[in-house]
């Protein structure tokens, strides 16, 4: 018999079609503004965490000063849960090609910084990652990439050769040393914005040791014999495992002594700000269905009171009190599906408009509001719990409809 109380239920709604069009207006009215409110801010913290996700400078760790850190520091350091990368770095004079020349057109660069690099490295993408095997693994280490920026001015590609000088000053005469280099691959630009190379750790090693007057045998540099004790690296390259751990990571090295720098304040103030929105979103939230369960509950039990003889004849022909209880509740399922699919189409025009109004500042694939297909689903089964929730006091008003009301109002 339950089923034909549904359709009883669903004929009256028919019925009285200016009463049901309100009752949808009402779920739309708070269901749309919520969905717009959510879409605005999963769609803007999703896009600025995405971004800050996507730029490795975002989890870079950037040491104060120079310090002095042997190979055992770095081991230990990349042991650590928070750590992505980690690589020793020498110092900043001499982490430099005096000028790096192409021999094919005559193009140069002085001054070209270099980067220690090897695989992981997250300045490089991950379809270079045969192209940084290439670069640790090389004999000589005559492998270099180069930035973005430097590979456009030298009109350099993959697999040319390039002419690099390192210069000293040994006692009272100049010196420099001429390289033959292989250009293993071009990073995007996103990777450095300057002219850079990266290298391999070795490679650096080598020129620290020939700036310092020392010879480097590997490559028949003249110079004093190197001192045998281990070597001791001045600076690094260090960058968390996510933005979620920089200012773990932070901590723990401020914690060792160090002095550092890194953007843990952006990544916390964005934290913030997705914590704030989720307040105020369930804030609106609570008040909004609160209100929707309160009106439709209201407007259920009117409709039930309003409707008690005709329920009371329904009763008299046999159809038993829980059968009858579906009768609002049926009604309340209905709405509150009619309701969500109409505000999920608003929603779709109102999201495609606001990500026109911000298409000029966004990526590919990014929106400034937008919801997941999870979403529509919590958003839907939220709607039609709270509509069933709110249609139970009328269901149980309707239950008690006694037969003889009809009767004695006949």
């Amino acid at each position: 018999m339950s089923w034909q109380a549904v359709i009883l239920a669903l004929r009256e709604l028919s019925h009285e079609r200016l009463s049901a069009l309100c009752f949808i207006l009402a779920v739309i009215s708070v269901l749309l503004p919520l969905l717009v409110l959510f879409g605005l801010k999963f769609g803007l913290v999703a896009t600025l965490a995405q971004r800050l996700i996507e730029d490795p400078r975002s989890r870079e760790i950037i040491g104060v000063g120079s310090g002095r850190y042997d190979m055992a520091w770095f081991e230990n350091v990349e042991g650590w849960g928070e750590v992505g990368f980690v690589m020793p770095n020498t110092r900043a004079i001499s982490a430099s090609i005096n000028m790096l020349r192409n021999p094919g057109n005559g193009n140069r660069l002085r001054g070209v910084q270099m980067f220690p690099s090897g695989p992981g490295d997250p300045l490089l993408p991950p379809d270079m990652k045969d192209s940084l095997s290439t670069l640790v693994s090389g004999a000589s280490g005559n492998g270099i990439i180069l930035s973005y920026l430097a590979a456009r001015r030298l009109e350099a590609g993959q697999g040319d050769r390039l002419t690099g000088y390192l210069q000293r000053i040994r006692g009272d005469r100049r010196e420099r040393v001429k390289l033959e280099l292989t250009v293993l691959a071009v990073a995007p630009e996103s990777a450095n914005p300057n002219e850079v190379a990266f290298v391999s750790l070795p490679f650096l090693e080598a020129t620290e040791d020939y700036r310092d007057g020392f010879s480097v045998p590997d490559r028949n540099w003249p110079g004093e014999n190197r001192p045998t004790e281990n070597r001791i690296y001045p600076r690094y390259r260090l960058y968390a495992s996510s933005i979620y751990t920089v200012s773990a990571l932070r901590d723990r090295l401020v914690g060792a002594g160090l002095n550092v720098r890194t953007r843990a304040a952006e990544i916390e103030s964005l934290q913030s700000l997705d914590r704030n929105l989720s307040r105020i979103f369930w804030m609106l939230a609570g008040v909004g269905t609160l209100g929707f369960v309160l009106s439709l509950a209201a407007n259920l039990v009117s409709n039930v009171d309003r409707k008690r003889r005709h329920l009371s004849l329904i009763r008299l022909v046999g159809m038993p009190r829980s059968a009858l209880a579906f009768f609002p509740v049926s009604q309340a399922a209905v709405i509150a599906f009619l309701g969500s699919t109409l505000s999920f189409a608003f929603f779709l025009m109102i999201a495609s408009t606001l990500n026109g109004f911000f298409a000029g500042s966004l990526r590919p694939g990014e929106a400034i509001c937008r919801l997941l297909p999870a979403h529509y689903a919590f958003a839907f089964a939220g709607t039609l719990f709270t509509a069933v929730a709110a249609s139970s006091l009328a269901a149980v008003r309707t239950a008690r409809v006694d037969p003889s009301e009809g009767i004695r109002d006949a």
